[in-house]
């Protein structure tokens, strides 16, 4: 990764940061990468999960009890554990030269480092889960704070852009492993064994935890209990799976057919189009509410066409019936999150941006901004527990329940890449480039 670009970040941020301090009236910022956390009645840990304030500044999401001190005036602080534990590998480091923007400081224990900082003034906040000072309650994780850190969020920095790219890139050949022990006829658990090693990374190093599933698990928006068996017949198999690079995500989804021939492989092939189609209607300006509607059309165009419906596409929208088969929103940011902060907000004071009453659920409702990530992820499943809530509904008749039946064992489709919006209004489809860069 390369370093000039890091240091161009840190910079950014630091602008950015001390923008919206003095604007708040706080003279310094606590950021802690976070503690290990113990399990209840046990001496054992749960896998460490760096705070994702601290991700979006410091690639260093593995090493815990890290805190970056932000001043008005002063060169950013990075102060470091360095405790002696014998007990547990090396700490996670700073690749070499990305140091530079911080004064470095250690310490063994948290009131050796109390000594070093000034806790007592007012103006000096923290944004962690532990508190690991003790500070009052109005200076910890400040509403205010949050809302304008997390509004900046959708913003992202060339760097950003960069890791993102490395993780789509390593994502695609991880996925394409995924694929061909698909079709080898492996099972759930073997399916993501292929995934993690051909990305190289242990199960606790994604950014989510994978999702494979085989058949009728398709329908199942988050299937993590792999089944450890193959089924007796293979029919589909979707995989939502990403990698993390520094501390950067990437989301990506695919849906695929075990015999090529048949109609469901015909499906997955209309809902790429569509699922492309959405992904050019995103532009800087647009809508997330818009384009979610949109999203919606494209849905129950697909069921129209397979003969699902016997209404017309626009009457499956306006009557509700395409959440049935689409009960998710069509995409989200991405960044240290793989559900990026601020979705709804509309301006840092923390003004929200209702969903449309017709998608209450809807998280996303921004519009789109120049250099945001985000993803674009339609799907279609048949969910036996949604589609049963429809028998004596007005909704019942405007299904041909037999061809809803024919497909209930191939589970459902869905389709994601991650999208760059760059500021001079191209887009940059990070997942279709990398899966082109690698299969041509």
């Amino acid at each position: 990764m390369n370093k000039e670009l890091y240091l161009q970040h840190v910079a950014r941020k630091l602008d950015v940061f001390r923008g919206f301090m003095a604007e708040l009236g706080y003279e310094q910022l606590l950021i802690s990468s976070g503690q290990i956390k113990i399990q209840f009645q046990d001496d054992m840990s749960y896998p460490f999960k760096a705070n994702v304030y601290f991700k979006e500044w410091l690639p260093l999401n593995k090493r815990q009890d890290c805190f970056l001190l932000i001043s008005m005036d002063e060169r950013p602080e990075l102060y470091l554990n360095n405790a002696e534990d014998i007990w547990h590998t090396a700490p996670q480091n700073l690749p070499e030269g990305w140091d530079e923007p911080f004064d470095l400081g250690y310490f063994e224990n948290h009131q050796q480092l109390a000594e070093q900082l000034n806790l007592d003034s007012t103006k000096l906040v923290y944004l962690g889960e532990d508190n690991e000072f003790k500070l009052p309650a109005e200076r910890v994780n400040p509403v205010d704070l949050r809302n304008h850190v997390d509004y900046q969020r959708r913003f992202k920095t060339p760097y950003e852009h960069a890791c993102m790219r490395e993780a789509n890139r390593i994502a695609a050949s991880a996925h394409e492993a995924a694929r061909k022990a698909f079709m080898s006829g492996a099972s759930e658990l073997q399916i993501m064994a292929a995934y993690l090693e051909d990305c190289n990374c242990s199960e606790n190093e994604m950014p989510y935890p994978v999702i494979a599933g085989l058949n009728e698990h398709a329908a199942v928006l988050h299937h993590f209990m792999l089944d450890r068996t193959a089924p007796a017949e293979h029919r589909s198999f979707l995989i939502d799976a990403g990698v993390d690079v520094n501390g950067y995500a990437s989301d990506i989804t695919r849906t695929y057919a075990f015999d090529p021939t048949c109609e469901f492989a015909e499906m997955i092939a209309v809902m790429d189009q569509k699922q492309q189609e959405l992904v050019e209607a995103g532009a800087i300006g647009k809508s997330n509410i818009e384009l979610h509607k949109l999203s919606h059309l494209k849905i129950a165009e697909v069921l129209d066409q397979f003969n699902i419906i016997n209404v017309s596409a626009e009457e499956a929208v306006s009557s509700g019936l395409t959440n049935t088969f689409y009960p998710h929103g069509l995409g989200h940011g991405i960044g240290v999150n793989v559900h990026d902060k601020g979705g709804n907000l509309k301006d840092p004071s923390g003004e929200l941006i209702p969903a449309p009453a017709e998608y209450p659920r809807l998280r996303n409702t921004t519009d789109f901004v120049a250099t945001q990530v985000h993803t674009v992820e339609p799907g279609l499943y048949f969910i036996p527990a949604l589609l049963n809530k429809l028998k004596g509904t007005e909704l019942e008749s405007k299904l041909n329940w037999d061809r809803v039946e024919a497909f209930i064992p191939y589970g459902g489709i869905r389709i994601e890449d991650n999208i760059v919006l760059h500021e001079d209004g191209t887009l940059e489809n990070l997942t279709r480039d990398a899966q082109k860069a690698l299969l041509g």
